[in-house]
């Protein structure tokens, strides 16, 4: 089952996504279930039947009580039995429409969801860059409730519909054909109702949606800033902010009701103007004798004149709704049509890593600016060697892990690993060899075992046991009230930063990585934790070819060699003693940090 539904959602994200065209789109969407669809359709048909049964049988009746004829007693009997039994069946009729629908609409929900999510795993690290959080959250969430709001929506009205209008038309050229001219009056003024109003509506549901994803990304990031801003005194800087910006969706939800107001007001008055008109025409054509109707047949048609306005009102009413679904549609496919890709598919495995390392005239340069963050870049790093990188803010050494990662690619030259164009392989093959231990550990809201092996798989507890031996965090963990099966809470709420760098260190060593990047990994902590630390790390660093990208120069005595970054160039490269022998910028820096 689970790769029927993997395979179904690649095909959809690969051929039918179109935001742009969102009528395809959701016909797309249902497009495996249309079998289901056709006979969700029959079941309403069969338990609408008493929409179409009661006119009928009104009219019978009101016609029998002038014209008796032989048996009324038993003709009255036959009717209600009729109107009884179309009653009765409504309810279990009901619930297998009910249960069809359901099956269908879940199901395309949680296809949709999963196929938003695995586009996620498969965008590039810039596209999160340049993405808000609370967006992102809003697509996965309200985004796809408004489509399957939108489409239950087109379900039921457009089965109700569909059944309304079919039958009333129906039964009313076989009893009175003349009366479907004044049918079809009132149909081309829905139409225009429905046209003059739909890009109004259109445009103020894209405002709304935009302001609640912007409130959503705020909102994000105020809980984030929490800690900060209380610790800031800025309480009152945060509530302002997130007061302006209530009020800008608060602003644009009122506009939006007050269009659909007038939309459901004009299409109120029409509906009852044409139920009124049906009436008079009806009585003026029995007592003219334009169209032969007995009195029962007056009641009929007019019921009738109703149920097909109702059901013009109903499809007029879904407006609002499809024009907030295609919204969605459209905000979905800010995603699921993003070709900000991080292209794996086709290129070749990588089975083994030795961790050599051979940057050729890397350049690169982040969209939108035109100083490169690195700058003709040449560098060999052999398998097994430690290399720090060091140099002051801006010098590169943030862009020069991304591409180690292969978050980002070069803008020119090559990087090879191993002898292999980085470019020309799959990055995932490469990235289950790398351990990455950084100063901000992120941990999430789980048991202490599920943190060390996220990523792993088939591990031992003597191998979890071992790692955190090696991690100096054993001691600690043991302590814990349920050891590892402990909750840890949000980003690792309950440790401490020495204990989540711990954890990190430990998840690393669980993987055996052949590539290792420490990114600041101590800079955040105190002198004794740090000690604690950066021992575990030597241990995990031991054959290792390890990026070591620090501030704090101390925790990069013992490296073999250290590069020194300056506006995107190498400044210096050397070993420690040697960079301090030639008293240039790494012993500068040194200096003033009092390193010796």
């Amino acid at each position: 089952m689970e790769a029927i539904a993997s395979k179904s959602i690649a095909e959809f994200l690969e051929n039918h996504y179109c935001g742009a065209k969102p009528w395809r789109t959701v016909i797309s969407l249902y497009g495996n279930n249309v079998w289901k669809l056709l006979l969700a359709g029959i079941l309403y048909a069969i338990k609408a039947s008493p929409l179409w049964i009661m006119p009928v049988i009104t009219a019978n009746v009101v016609n029998l009580v002038q014209h008796p004829g032989e048996h009324p007693f038993r003709s009255l009997a036959l009717n209600g039995a009729v109107v009884a039994l179309a009653l009765v069946q409504n309810i279990p009729m009901h619930w297998l429409y009910q249960r069809e629908i359901s099956k269908v609409a879940r199901s395309v929900e949680a296809e949709l969801r999963a196929a938003i999510v695995r586009k996620f795993q498969l965008l590039s690290i810039s596209f999160f860059k340049n993405s808000r959080t609370g967006a992102l959250q809003s697509k996965v969430l309200r985004d796809v409730e408004a489509v399957d709001q939108m489409s239950r929506t087109l379900f039921e009205g457009g089965y109700g519909a569909a059944t309304a209008i079919l039958s009333s038309v129906i039964i009313t050229a076989i009893r009175a054909p003349k009366f479907l001219l004044v049918f079809l009056i009132m149909v081309p003024v829905a139409c225009g109702l429905r046209m003059f109003l739909t890009e109004t509506l259109r445009k103020g549901n894209r405002e709304f949606r935009q302001e609640v994803e912007t409130m959503a990304a705020q909102v994000n990031g105020m809980i984030e800033m929490i800690p900060i801003t209380r610790a800031h005194a800025a309480e009152e800087t945060e509530i302002a902010r997130a007061t302006r910006k209530l009020g800008k969706v608060q602003a644009a939800g009122f506009r939006l009701d007050l269009q659909n107001a007038v939309f459901g007001g004009v299409t109120w008055v029409a509906f009852n103007i044409f139920s009124m008109m049906s009436v008079i025409v009806g009585g003026w054509a029995a007592i003219t004798g334009v169209i032969p109707l007995g009195a029962g047949d007056v009641v009929m048609v007019s019921s009738f004149f109703v149920s097909i306005s109702n059901s013009v009102m109903m499809l007029a009413n879904m407006i609002p709704s499809i024009t907030r679904g295609f919204e969605s549609v459209r905000s979905i496919g800010e995603v699921l049509e993003s070709p900000d890709l991080e292209q794996n598919i086709g290129k070749a495995a990588v089975t083994c890593v030795e961790g050599g390392f051979r940057f050729e005239n890397v350049s690169f340069t982040y969209k939108g600016t035109t100083r490169g963050s690195l700058n003709d870049f040449s560098l060999e790093v052999k398998p097994g060697e430690t290399l720090a990188v060091v140099g002051p803010s801006g010098a590169g050494k943030s862009t020069l892990m991304n591409l180690v990662l292969g978050f980002d690619r070069p803008s020119s030259g090559r990087i090879l690993l191993d002898g292999r164009n980085m470019n020309d392989i799959d990055l995932r093959g490469y990235r289950r060899s790398l351990g990455v231990v950084t100063q901000e550990t992120l941990l999430f809201h789980g048991t202490l075992r599920d943190n060390i092996l996220y990523g792993s798989r088939n591990v031992s507890d003597q191998a979890v046991i071992t790692a955190l031996e090696n991690a100096n965090a054993l001691e600690f963990v043991k302590k814990l009230p349920d050891g590892l099966n402990t909750m840890i809470g949000d980003r690792g709420a309950r440790l401490s930063g020495g204990q989540k760098q711990r954890i990190a260190i430990a998840r690393a060593l669980i993987r055996n990585p052949r590539v290792l990047i420490l990114d600041e990994a101590t800079s955040a902590l105190d002198t004794a934790s740090e000690a604690v630390v950066q021992a575990a790390l030597e241990r995990l660093m031991q054959g290792r070819t390890t990026f070591v990208v620090a501030h704090r120069l101390s925790t990069v005595r013992n490296a073999q060699r250290i590069l020194v970054l300056q506006d995107g160039n190498i400044a210096e490269i050397g070993t420690p003693e040697e960079l301090i022998e030639r008293n240039g910028l790494y012993a500068k820096l040194c200096a003033m940090q009092r390193v010796g």
